[in-house]
């Protein structure tokens, strides 16, 4: 439902449709929670407050959008991406954790020693760099460094 006012402070000037990622930093799910005083004015909720009481009366559609004023799209933006940061922190302490625990990151290697072997034989029988990348499935920087002793 497209409103023709802002959800928040109800102006109809210089209107935004937002989609809702706040929802999910605010941990609102698709039901309806009632822990805000409905007596208090919208401007003076916190960002829970707000999504729980504009979720309830109906101004986030169903395809999660809401119709913000300029004022108000804005503050969103800076919502999420105060969340982005916040949870790019929570990710990196998680991977430096995971680390400590001696859990390796990153994309499995395809290189191991057999590999190795098939590369280097492969380059001491002349076969060119296309045809060992193809054959083993790896990149010619990846042939270097097997022919260069680096891995």
């Amino acid at each position: 439902m497209k409103l023709d006012f802002c959800a928040v402070c109800g102006t109809t000037k210089d209107l935004h449709q937002h989609h809702i990622e706040p929802v999910v930093f605010t941990g609102i799910k698709r039901v309806k929670k009632k822990k805000y005083n409905p007596h208090k004015s919208l401007g003076n909720c916190d960002a829970f407050e707000c999504f729980a009481r504009i979720f309830d009366i109906g101004y986030i559609s169903e395809d999660e959008e809401i119709t913000l004023c300029n004022y108000h799209h804005n503050i969103m933006h800076g919502v999420v991406k105060f969340h982005k940061v916040e949870q790019s922190m929570l990710i990196k302490e998680g991977l430096r954790q995971a680390k400590q625990k001696g859990i390796k990151l990153g994309r499995p290697t395809k290189l191991n020693d057999e590999v190795k072997k098939k590369i280097i034989e492969m380059k001491s029988q002349g076969v060119g760099m296309k045809k060992i990348s193809s054959f083993c499935h790896v990149g010619r920087a990846t042939i270097y460094r097997v022919l260069n002793g680096v891995v």
